[in-house]
């Protein structure tokens, strides 16, 4: 049976560069990068080149801004409770946090988290119907205490590409009024193959994910410019500047820096495949007569994700005819894609009914057209 793999947008294999960048860390270069001697120095050495290249991708100004953590979760949480946390125990101030309704379960959960302990007051977006946040609603839900808002760049299960410049653009007018800042966090765990100068955008703090581009699991990073004031989330040594404590993972970090460093390389050739299978795809849903639809609007979208509604079927059954088949998909993004629920993104812009009947299909580096050929073969036969 064939095995085709359309969910990238849940994680990708190792590339074959960063998997032999990384193996002299696992064995000949093992030291912990804290000791003092020549094995600890060597790691060191592997974990401060990493830095310094991911630095110069994001166009940071200094190292210290770069934070590497154990995952997205851990990034977006040390971002947004390390926050709340300055002002509701260092100031005694209550802070107001302002998000979206469509942000991943490790945006949304943490500010739940905030709202029951009565640390912080959050305030949700909701999307238009374009799948877009609408930036000019942020000034009507600003508040004397308003400390953060976080908006993620590109949607998991839609892939669609949020106006990041504009709502910096937003803030930074805002704060000129103001004579404590707003700081402004983007999850970009799903953007890793869209503008990450972070000068440009405007950000304040982002999350940026390995497994998302080709890199390793388990480890991920948090942009932290200069003057953002955070209180650290776990406390036992002085690594990753105060912010983290714990042994850095060093082959990790070595493998996230160079997948980071092929994706920066070779970004405008993976986006023009991107585009050309997704383009191909979409072509093929014309013969469908309408028992597929888009949720996803290609034109404010990744290239490397698609979501389908198929009215005439469930999410659930095509999931189990699809890997009956060796066609691996997703109704969702993966951290909730074991609840057995419907996508409550696609159900916030969609309706619910909607959300039960559509799938996320999700392209990498290594999908064909001959792949989409078979997955259509496929669905003729079930639709």
């Amino acid at each position: 049976m064939k095995k085709i793999y359309l969910d990238f947008a849940a994680t990708t294999f190792v590339r074959d560069e960063v998997l032999e960048a990384m193996m002299p860390y696992f064995q000949e270069k093992f030291g912990n990068p804290s000791s003092l001697h020549f094995f600890g120095q060597e790691a060191l050495r592997g974990v401060d080149e990493a830095r310094e290249k991911i630095k110069n991708i994001l166009r940071a100004e200094f190292l210290r801004e770069i934070v590497f953590t154990s995952s997205t979760t851990e990034s977006n949480n040390l971002a947004i409770k390390g926050l709340a946390f300055y002002y509701y125990f260092g100031k005694k101030i209550k802070p107001h946090i302002i998000t979206s309704s469509i942000e991943h379960p490790s945006v949304l959960e943490v500010c739940a988290d905030l709202e029951d302990f009565d640390i912080a007051e959050i305030s949700y977006l909701k999307p238009e119907k374009n799948s877009l946040i609408n930036f000019e609603k942020i000034k009507t839900e600003i508040r004397e205490n308003t400390c953060l808002v976080t908006i993620h760049y590109v949607n998991s299960e839609l892939g669609t590409i949020q106006p990041i410049k504009q709502i910096a653009k937003l803030i930074q007018e805002i704060n000129q009024q103001r004579k404590d800042p707003i700081y402004f966090h983007t999850d970009g765990a799903q953007a890793g193959f869209e503008n990450l100068n972070v000068q440009e955008l405007g950000v304040d703090l982002m999350t940026l994910s390995s497994h998302k581009i080709y890199g390793p699991k388990g480890v991920a990073l948090l942009y932290v410019r200069k003057g953002v004031p955070l209180i650290r989330l776990f406390s036992g040594s002085e690594h990753e500047h105060e912010l983290r404590a714990g042994t850095e993972a060093v082959p990790l970090i070595v493998g996230f820096a160079k997948a980071m460093e092929l994706v920066e390389n070779e970004k405008e050739k993976i986006n023009a495949y991107l585009s050309e299978i997704r383009n191909y795809f979409i072509e093929k849903i014309k013969y469908f007569d309408g028992k597929i639809i888009l949720n996803t609007i290609p034109e404010i979208s990744s290239a490397k994700i698609l979501n389908l509604y198929f009215p005439t079927r469930s999410s659930q059954d095509l999931l189990i005819y699809l890997d009956s088949k060796g066609i691996a998909v997703s109704a969702g993004t993966a951290c909730k894609s074991r609840a057995n629920e419907p996508s409550y993104i696609v159900s916030d812009i969609y309706g619910k009914e909607r959300s039960k009947n559509s799938l996320r299909f999700s392209f990498g580096l290594t999908t064909t057209k001959e792949e989409i050929d078979y997955l259509f073969d496929c669905l003729k036969n079930f639709l």
